[in-house]
């Protein structure tokens, strides 16, 4: 800001330009209930170099996508496992940080949140606290 020079400027118009040609498109906001729901989805040991994971999980409140995050994970995981775990997790902590939003907007979320993931071992895991005995190398 204090001091520009050309190839500022430059980006500049070519963010400009894009904000242009891009003014159509955008999320949808439809009128629907609103039922939060959460999908969950890892990617395990997908960089071929590194061996980390890449995480993703987004919610909808009715038929509106209101949040979704896609990263990176800073560890290797043992088994995809503890990587879809590790991503369910995080997407549990965001969809109880989404409910006290909603509760401090005054909106009244009562029945319990949908979380999704295609992982059955991470759901037997989730589902029964037995099996977290095995699990102690899961920070």
């Amino acid at each position: 800001m204090h001091n520009p020079s050309a190839s500022h400027s430059s980006q500049l118009k070519k963010l400009l330009r894009y904000i242009k040609g891009t003014c159509g498109l955008g999320l949808p906001i439809v009128r629907s209930n609103l039922l939060l729901r959460t999908f969950s989805d890892e990617d395990w040991a997908s960089d071929p170099m590194s061996r980390k994971s890449t995480s993703g999980f987004c919610m909808f409140l009715g038929d509106t996508l209101v949040s979704w995050t896609v990263k990176k994970k800073t560890t290797v995981s043992r088994s995809s496992t503890e990587s879809e775990y590790r991503a369910l997790a995080s997407a549990t902590a965001d969809t109880i940080w989404i409910r006290r939003l909603l509760a401090d907007f005054g909106i009244k979320h009562d029945p319990p949140v949908d979380i999704f993931c295609d992982n059955m071992s991470t759901i037997a895991l989730a589902n029964n606290p037995v099996f977290h005995a095995r699990t102690k190398h899961i920070e």
